[in-house]
């Protein structure tokens, strides 16, 4: 089908819908729906489309594996919990800590063991860092930004082992798939890291309030604390944070387990992309991503039940745990799925066409990457959700790059750092409110004393944007 105004109506009925009811799988439904009305003609036979879009989003192999990868990884997470490891970890860093500084930075040292999930960072180390900042008589606002930053903004940056990695693969594969851009998705994933400025700057500020303060609290605005309406509320976060660890504190339930996942990833990297003359790097580089780590999570999830069961953790423990850590995966990857579907209505409709014919070829190409990253901080504030933004931006981001002639790399790196800014500081973002209820700080006061900064952030990394695409031309 020819590209025309129609082939957009399937994206803004989607993030119209999410931004007035904050709902983003009913807003990809509706959208989905529409565009198998708009491409077939009639309402019947649109409903049979949109059936044939989700069940091709499970036929390629590739969408198969980060299916079962991010609901492996949930339960592995899931199942972290129950047998001492945060225990053990908290034990270890109380006897080091002794002022504020050393309760903020144990958040980073727990960190290289938490990152897996940004769910699980916020409530591991919340769970360890908390009673040191208290002990500390430190200031629990800074608290709750250094444990969001680690989660929402850290993790989007680590290109192993994650539940980000399996998502964001996903969303890229499908995106540069209908852009007819070839290359592998891992590879441009990898190359969009130094670009997602967004991240980075909020990193780059938890070390500056750590370390010299920065002002930290001054900028507030009048409000009682309460969240009076949203997706999310402290009620709902404080019992997603709470668990119970039946076993004594061992840190090396947490640790071997994690090592051994890194290993195996790292290594069936190599082994699925290996071939005549290729260094170890370029094996990384050719890896079966997906294949890789599935098999690695899956291997670590049978050996680290095992290693539990060994330790007389009860078998029917251990499932109610893995039910419960792949179930709370479940709405990304109903997510990803209806994001896949959508991708393909839209192509049909002639999207990719339309959007060359119109933005691409009126808008400098200078000034892509920030009006990409603009438009994803817009959308993700107001959805409180980096994983649905990226779904929804990183299709019309891509098509705006090969349209206009941008730097493709630097166009992920917009959109998964325009993504990121809603789970930093939108009241309505999973992180931010559990963040908020860990560490016993109120949703308000959490994103206020945060906002000042990311708002700096997001100018500069406005700026950056401008200036990085007219250095690389």
């Amino acid at each position: 089908m020819n590209g025309n105004w129609l082939s957009i109506i399937p994206a803004l009925i989607t993030l119209g819908t999410a931004i007035l009811t904050k709902r983003i799988i009913p807003s990809l439904s509706l959208g989905l729906i529409a565009g198998g009305i708009l491409v077939t003609g009639n309402l019947f036979s649109g409903i049979f489309k949109t059936s044939d879009y989700i069940i091709a989003a499970f036929s390629s192999p590739e969408n198969a594996y980060i299916i079962l990868f991010l609901f492996l990884l949930g339960a592995l997470t899931e199942i972290f919990k129950v047998a001492g490891g945060i225990k053990g970890f908290s034990s270890l860093a109380s006897r080091w800590v002794k002022n504020e500084r050393g309760a903020l930075l144990s958040v980073w040292a727990v960190t290289p063991v938490t990152f897996l999930d940004c769910c699980f960072h916020v409530i591991a180390t919340g769970t360890v860092s908390n009673p040191l900042i208290e002990k500390a008589n430190g200031s629990k606002e800074k608290l709750a930004l250094v444990i969001n930053v680690t989660s929402s903004q850290l993790i989007v940056l680590i290109p192993v082992a994650t539940t980000y990695v399996g998502y964001i693969l996903g969303v890229i594969a499908s995106a540069i798939k209908k852009a007819g851009i070839s290359g592998s998705p891992y590879t441009l994933y990898l190359k969009s890291i130094p670009y997602n400025f967004f991240s980075i700057g909020m990193i780059i500020i938890s070390f500056l309030i750590i370390f010299l303060g920065l002002g930290f609290g001054r900028w507030r605005f009048k409000g009682d604390g309460k969240l009076a309406d949203g997706v999310h509320n402290s009620h709902e976060a404080h019992e997603e944070s709470e668990f119970e660890q039946k076993f004594p504190p061992r840190a090396s339930n947490l640790f071997i387990p994690l090592v051994l996942l890194i290993s195996l990833i790292i290594f069936l990297f190599w082994y699925t992309g290996q071939g005549k003359g290729r260094s170890f790097l370029e094996a990384l580089i050719n890896a079966q991503v997906e294949k890789s780590i599935f098999i690695a999570t899956l291997v670590t999830l049978l050996l680290t039940t095992l290693l539990y069961v060994l330790q007389k953790v009860p078998l029917s423990e251990i499932e109610s745990f893995f039910l419960a850590g792949g179930t709370e995966l479940l709405p990304p990857i109903v997510i990803l799925i209806l994001s896949w579907s959508l991708s393909s209505a839209t192509q049909d409709l002639g999207f990719i066409e339309f959007i060359s014919r119109t933005v691409g070829t009126t808008v400098p190409k200078l000034f892509i990457p920030a009006i990409v990253f603009l438009v994803g901080t817009f959308t993700s504030y107001f959805i409180g959700s980096s994983w649905a933004t990226w779904s929804l931006i990183m299709p019309i981001g891509l098509q705006l790059a090969i349209s206009s002639g941008a730097n493709i790399p630097l166009i992920v790196g917009a959109v998964l750092a325009g993504g990121s800014v809603g789970d930093n500081v939108s009241p309505l973002g999973e992180t931010p409110v559990l963040t908020a209820s860990v560490t016993e700080v109120s949703i308000i006061d959490h994103v206020q004393t945060t906002l000042p900064y990311a708002l700096v952030v997001i100018g500069l990394s406005t700026i950056l944007f401008i200036v990085t695409q007219a250095l690389l031309g």
